[in-house]
C-alpha cells in the first residue's frame, strides 16, 4: 500500500501547491493584471466554482468509473489550467483558468480519498486517509514557499508554467495506480448525490466542512498581502505565514492517533479561538506565525475528522467525497467574494474575527455527531 499513498499524497501536493499559491501573490497579480484586491479575490473564488461544479455535474459519477480513470482526468485538466494562467492576459482569463483548475482538484481530491480507504487494511481507513492529509502540509511547508522565492525570480506566470509541468508529471503517475472498483448503478429513482446526502451523519458533516473551509480560504486568502503590506518584503516574505501554517499541519499528521480520538465539536470551537488570536497578532509578525502553527495543527485535527467521518460511506463513498469537495471549495467561492470587499474596507483583524464567528456557528451543528465514527472495514478493491 506504501508506494500508491505515496503517489496518491504527491497528487494531494500538487493540487494544494496550485490552490495555495495564488494568495501570496496578490500583490504580484493585481499589479500586473491592473486588477483590484476584489477583482483578485474574484479570481480566487472562481476556483471554487469550478469544485462545485464539479461536485454537482461529476460527482454522481466518480463512483462509475475507475478511480485511476478519474484522477488521470483530473490531473490532466490541471495541467491545461495552470498553462492557460501562465499565458492570462487579464484577470478574466486568469479566472477562466482557476475554473478549470477547480473541476480538475474537484475530481482529484474525491478519487484521493476514496482509493486511499478502499487501499487501506481493514480498519485503518482513517489513518491512510490522514497520511495522504499530509500532501496539503508538504505543499505549504516546501511546495508555496519554494514558489514564492520562484515568483521573485522569475515571475508568477513562470511559476504556473512549472505547475503545469508538474501536474502533466502526475498524469504519468496516476496510470501506475491500481484501478479501484466501480460501484454498480444506484436504483432507479436514486440519485447518487441525494442518496449520499441522505447517508447518516452526512448533512452535518458537509455543513460543518462549508464553515471550516470559508473562514480558512478568507483568511489564508489575504494573510500574504498583508503580512506585505504591513511587515514589507516580497512574495518570499509573504510565503511565511504558508510555511508556519504547513509546519503546524505536519505537525497535527504527526499526531494521527490523537485525531482519531478527538471530538469535531470542540476542536471547531478551539479553532474559532485561534482565528481571534490571529486577528489580535497581525500587527507584530512573530506572534502571527507561532499562532500559524496552532492554526495549522488544530485544522489538520478538524479536517482528518471531517474527511476520515464522510469517508465512512463506502457505498456511496465517491459521490459524498464529492459534495465534500463541493463544499470545501464552496467556501473558498464563499470566502472569494466576501472576505474580498471586507479587507479592502476593515483589513485582515477583522476577517479573522468573521472566519472565527462562522466556525463558532457551525459548533451546535455538527455536536449531535461530535466523534467521528470508526469506518466501516473496506477490503482492497471492493
Amino acid at each position: 500500500m506504501t508506494r500508491p499513498l505515496t503517489v496518491l499524497t504527491a497528487g494531494v501536493v500538487t493540487v494544494g501547491a496550485q490552490s495555495f499559491l495564488l494568495a501570496p501573490l496578490l500583490p504580484d497579480l493585481a499589479h500586473s493584471l491592473a486588477a483590484t484586491p476584489s477583482e483578485i479575490g474574484r479570481v480566487l473564488a472562481a476556483y471554487g466554482v469550478g469544485v462545485v461544479v464539479a461536485a454537482l455535474l461529476l460527482g454522481p459519477r466518480l463512483d462509475r468509473v475507475t478511480r485511476r480513470t478519474a484522477l488521470t482526468a483530473g490531473a490532466a485538466l490541471l495541467a491545461l489550467s495552470c498553462a492557460v494562467a501562465a499565458l492570462a492576459p487579464g484577470w478574466e482569463v486568469l479566472a477562466g483558468a482557476q475554473v478549470v483548475a477547480g473541476v480538475g482538484a474537484g475530481i482529484v481530491l474525491p478519487a484521493t480519498y476514496a482509493l486511499a480507504a478502499e487501499l487501506a487494511p481493514p480498519g485503518t481507513a482513517a489513518r491512510a486517509t490522514g497520511r495522504v492529509l499530509l500532501g496539503w502540509s508538504l505543499a505549504l511547508v516546501a511546495g508555496v514557499p519554494v514558489a514564492t522565492v520562484l515568483a521573485d525570480a522569475v515571475g508568477w506566470r513562470g511559476v504556473l508554467g512549472a505547475l503545469a509541468v508538474l501536474a502533466g508529471a502526475q498524469v504519468v503517475l496516476y496510470r501506475t495506480l491500481p484501478s479501484g472498483p466501480v460501484a454498480a448503478p444506484p436504483a432507479r429513482g436514486a440519485g447518487a448525490l441525494g442518496h449520499a446526502l441522505r447517508t447518516p451523519g452526512v448533512a452535518p458533516l458537509l455543513a460543518g466542512t462549508l464553515a471550516f473551509m470559508s473562514a480558512f480560504y478568507a483568511v489564508f486568502g489575504f494573510a500574504g498581502a498583508e503580512i506585505r503590506l504591513l511587515h514589507g518584503g516580497g512574495a518570499a516574505g509573504a510565503g511565511l505565514l504558508a510555511l508556519a501554517y504547513g509546519v503546524g499541519f505536519g505537525l497535527g499528521a504527526a499526531a494521527g492517533r490523537v485525531a482519531e480520538r478527538a471530538r469535531l465539536a470542540p476542536v471547531l470551537a478551539v479553532l474559532a479561538a485561534v482565528y481571534l488570536l490571529l486577528g489580535a497578532t497581525v500587527g507584530l509578525l512573530p506572534a502571527l506565525l507561532v499562532v500559524a502553527v496552532v492554526w495549522g495543527l488544530v485544522n489538520h485535527v478538524a479536517l482528518t475528522l471531517l474527511v476520515s467521518g464522510l469517508a465512512a460511506a463506502p457505498a456511496a463513498r465517491g459521490a459524498v467525497l464529492a459534495l465534500n469537495s463541493g463544499a470545501t471549495y464552496g467556501g473558498a467561492a464563499v470566502a472569494g467574494l466576501g472576505a474580498g470587499p471586507l479587507y479592502e474596507t476593515a483589513g485582515l483583524g477583522w476577517v479573522a474575527v468573521a472566519a472565527a464567528v462562522v466556525v463558532a456557528v457551525a459548533v451546535p451543528v455538527v455536536r449531535r455527531r461530535t466523534r467521528t465514527p470508526a469506518p466501516r472495514p473496506v477490503p482492497v478493491g471492493s
